[in-house]
């Protein structure tokens, strides 16, 4: 029997000379509980009340035992049992985490390394964004307060509703006006530039679109004329008309600026790089002494240039080198010439507008008219930083071999094909992918 558990040591004594203990359950029966159930040993005598030691009220005959020392019948679990204690943990200690049953610690830096790295690129991001939001005020407070210099004035009715072209949500257009006037809000002079600046954002093209001042097309109201009398005739409103009705466009925002207006922008941005032909130097020099100089109230022998090469023209040299128009191929080379100087000039803002901006706005006299809001030139401002990765196009219209030479009334126009125009400006400025445009 070495497999079965030792009995359980009894009581010394013979079981019918030990006193009998007696428990109440609630009522006056006394329950007669066998000695043989409990475990302490009788000789203690200290560990019982007076109650325990009274004589039993009667004795009964000693039952029959188990082999464990269990009587029969007896339910083993209403034995008294002593409460387990729990374990006392030290005061400093911390139960593992789940991980480390799961896995081997991985080997890691040190914790102080870490926190110093978090810390200096936290800090590093918070100056970064604490530079690009003081940048941007001071851009839209500079912005602004050149906004507010330039003649904001209310667009006349229009006869022509829109084009088609360039009617969608990625093309922006804006038809740069440049005239001899003096003085935009009391004489409308004649309409020397007509270039059509477009943000196609589909292609992130930047397009300058030249439309030769002779080009004989349909006016509204008017019949057919030359271009450039449309904005002699009706101001700029009649000339975007006139181009939306011939051309199929879509142009509702203009820029008009004078020619002195025009000289002082590009004064204050430090003038434009240029490379000139001693044809050309020379040209300059004779619309500077005839005519610019005059109108700027110069002398007639100021700032001409002493032959051809590079030079950073200044505003009036830039002005007389854009009015260029008996040199070369007549009015295609004048247009280019302008859309030189525009992109020339774009690039001058592009790297010194910081501080060209505070010269402008010091400036008495924009001599800049628009029928846009402060909110639209607002976000025009905003446009022109974004664009510095776009590239840029430049084209006249009509397009070589969309025209040909024809002379009414004694004038020398260019008789136009305008379904041919407009399926070239479909292509290329207001392309919707850039692989189709050539």
């Amino acid at each position: 029997m070495a497999d079965m558990p030792r009995p359980r040591k009894r009581p010394a004594g013979d079981p019918a000379e030990r006193p009998v203990r007696e428990r109440y359950t609630g009522d006056t029966q006394p329950m007669r509980i066998p000695p043989e159930l409990y475990r302490e040993s009788y000789e203690d005598t200290d560990s019982y009340d007076a109650y325990d030691e009274q004589p039993a009220a009667y004795e009964e005959p000693p039952q029959a035992q188990s082999s464990y020392g269990i009587p029969d019948g007896y339910d083993p679990y209403d034995m008294p049992r002593t409460k387990r204690q729990r374990r006392r943990m030290p005061a400093d200690y911390k139960p593992p985490r789940a991980a480390y049953y799961d896995a081997p610690p991985q080997a890691s830096r040190p914790a102080g390394r870490r926190r110093h790295r978090h810390s200096f690129l936290g800090g590093l991001l918070r100056t970064v964004l604490v530079l690009f939001a003081a940048v941007f005020i001071v851009y839209s407070a500079l912005a602004l307060t050149l906004i507010s210099k330039l003649d904001q004035v209310a667009e006349a009715p229009r006869s022509v509703l829109s084009g088609t072209l360039g009617h969608t949500n990625f093309i922006r257009n804006v038809l740069l006006i440049g005239t001899d006037s003096r003085d935009l809000l009391q004489e409308r002079g004649r309409s020397d530039s007509m270039i059509l600046l477009t943000f196609n954002d589909a292609t992130h093209e930047v397009s300058l679109t030249s439309f030769l001042r002779d080009s004989y097309v349909q006016i509204p109201n008017r019949g057919p004329d030359r271009l450039n009398a449309a904005y002699a005739y009706g101001g700029p409103e009649l000339l975007m008309d006139t181009l939306e009705l011939n051309y199929d466009i879509s142009v509702d925002d203009y820029i008009c600026v004078s020619f002195t207006g025009f000289a002082g922008i590009i004064d204050s941005l430090g003038g434009v790089k240029i490379t000139v032909t001693d044809e050309e130097a020379q040209a300059i020099n004779g619309i500077l002494q005839n005519e610019v100089n005059a109108l700027m109230g110069d002398d007639p022998s100021a700032d001409l240039l002493p032959s051809g090469g590079t030079f950073l023209l200044t505003g009036k040299q830039a002005l007389s080198y854009a009015r260029i128009r008996y040199v070369g191929n007549a009015d295609f080379e004048r247009t280019a010439r302008q859309r030189e100087v525009m992109e020339q000039l774009a690039e001058s803002a592009k790297y010194r507008a910081y501080q060209s901006l505070p010269q402008l706005i010091t400036k008495p006299e924009l001599h800049v008219s628009t029928n846009m809001s402060t909110a639209e030139l607002y976000l025009l401002s905003l446009r022109f930083p974004l664009t510095a990765v776009y590239s840029s196009r430049q084209q006249q219209i009509p397009a070589d071999g969309t025209w040909t030479a024809a002379n009414v009334n004694g004038a020398a126009v260019l008789q136009v094909d305008t379904e041919a125009n407009r399926s070239v400006l479909k292509q290329t400025v207001f392309a919707l992918h850039k692989e189709n445009t050539p």
